[in-house]
């Protein structure tokens, strides 16, 4: 009988050079992370700590933050703007964009304008007990409302719709073409002269999701698509026929809309499984073109981001770059891991996202690192918004905390961790791995412990030291025999 011949492995060594970032799924190789804490790839391919948070507000009850010139802060009922009240809006959550001098907030259909310093409603309804109409003009004796005149309240180019009149003609919706004190003056042959009890109303549609673009209000309700006037957020239903006009499409694709955002010229409105192009650069122009695709995850809308002509945002099953065509996933490093509610920010290089898993229902900040296509987490931080402010990037915490993130200095004894992905190679026996080292530079005062386990089975550890002065060496490890380590 002929003994068997023993299958040897012939020894080998292996180096890893980088580390990849954190993968949640199956399939990982060497340098993957199965987990990391407060770590950053600013430094790759190796690892280092992230850069530090510094606190710079602290708020009672917040939803909401949005940066353009100013910080703009919706705290419980109080609209903040750089910190001081400048008016109340309902509690919950809010969609804030900036055109022009005015900053609006939805759903409440307030404005703030930071040139004038006024706070106000974006519609209004007035009940004139008396008006005077001509040919082209409609005017009133007594300021309307609180000692402001009709030009206080109206512009030029605003639709106004006229209801209550005793002339019927006259109800009409109207273009407004000038505005001096209390005259309102119009088109030629609009109205038949009269004086009667009316009602002027300026309407804003109850928008769910809004963005700026190229100095106009984009939004979308349930089922339309709405653009404001030109310069002007206050002002829709002006159909003129002219290039300042404002703009309204339904559509009919199936689903809720869960998103809105600028994208280089275009605007685009999201839906999970539909994407809505708008494309052109005034009303006459405008065209929208309609494409299946992984859209924005409902409950994300925050999530929406562009970083170096790259906008990405989180989708039912994962984050999607897009750059104008079909979107891609951007890694598939979360696997089968399930998240919702994400909302995100950059500070120009990195995507800061916060998001809570579907299942536990913990929260996580990941860091996609966008110059080398490495995710990191790192930590447990649930960030209701962000914000650039100064070009810096903030983010408002589930606490209430406001934070300035990218700092050079690390706040405090910060603590981190990187879990590594198991080591496993695909050879039929047990295997005997030497030696292992890695290669560290600590600061001083800095601790590090190692600790590996082997099949799976309980941690030990293996190393632990301190420096008292900055420190590059290599860290020893003597693991058993095993078929996979980690």
């Amino acid at each position: 009988m002929l003994a068997k011949a023993r299958y040897t492995v012939p020894s080998t060594r292996q180096q890893t050079l980088q580390f990849n970032g954190v993968r949640y799924a199956k399939a990982t190789q060497d340098g993957d992370l199965a987990e990391s804490l407060n770590l950053s790839s600013r430094e790759f391919p190796g690892l280092t700590q992230r850069l530090g948070r510094v606190e710079v507000g602290s708020y009672k009850a917040p939803t909401a933050i949005h940066g353009k010139d100013r910080l703009v802060v919706v705290d419980g009922t109080d609209l903040l703007v750089d910190g001081v009240v400048v008016g109340r809006v309902t509690a919950g959550e809010k969609q804030i964009a900036t055109v022009n001098s005015k900053t609006v907030v939805f759903p409440d259909k307030v404005y703030y304008d930071t040139d004038k310093g006024e706070f106000g409603q974006m519609a209004l309804t007035l009940n004139l007990d008396s008006a005077t109409f001509t040919d082209s003009t409609l005017e009133v004796k007594a300021d309307p409302l609180e000692g402001k005149t009709l030009a206080d309240l109206f512009t030029v180019n605003q639709a106004i719709e006229i209801s209550g009149c005793t002339n019927e003609g006259n109800n009409q919706t109207a273009i407004i073409r000038g505005a001096e004190g209390n005259k309102l003056t119009f088109y030629d042959g609009t109205f038949k002269a009269c004086t009667s009890v009316v009602t002027l109303e300026r309407k804003v549609p109850d928008l769910l999701y809004i963005c700026e673009n190229d100095n106009r209000l984009f939004g979308v309700d349930e089922k339309t698509i709405w653009v404001s006037a030109l310069g002007d957020p206050l002002t829709f239903y002006n159909y003129d026929g002219l290039s300042t006009d404002s703009f309204a499409v339904a559509v009919g694709t199936e689903g809720k809309f869960t998103g809105v955002c600028a994208y280089s010229s275009n605007v685009l409105f999201w839906k999970e499984n539909t994407l809505h192009k708008l494309l052109g650069s005034e009303p006459s122009e405008y065209r929208i073109y309609t494409y299946t695709v992984p859209g924005v995850q409902e409950g994300s809308h925050k999530s929406l981001e562009t970083v170096n002509e790259v906008l990405y945002y989180k989708g039912p099953t994962g984050v999607y770059a897009y750059t104008g065509g079909a979107p891609v996933l951007a890694g598939d490093n979360f696997g089968t891991r399930r998240f919702d509610t994400a909302c995100a920010g950059t500070d120009g290089k990195d995507y800061y996202l916060s998001m809570r898993d579907s299942e536990s229902g913990e929260w996580s900040l990941f860091v996609y690192d966008t110059q080398q296509g490495v995710w990191m987490r790192e930590d447990d931080t649930h960030a209701l918004d962000f914000a650039r402010v100064d070009n810096r990037l903030h983010f408002l915490s589930g606490e209430g905390t406001l934070f300035r993130v990218g700092e050079a200095e690390i706040e405090g004894d910060m603590p981190w961790m990187a879990l590594l992905a198991p080591f496993d190679w695909t050879v039929p026996e047990r295997k005997q791995y030497i030696r292992l080292y890695i290669q560290a530079e600590l600061e001083a005062g800095a601790w590090i412990k190692v600790e590996i386990r082997e099949d799976q089975g309980r941690w030990r550890q293996v190393f632990l030291n301190h420096t008292e002065r900055r420190k590059n060496f290599a860290l020893p490890i003597a693991p058993g025999r095993c078929d996979t380590l980690q």
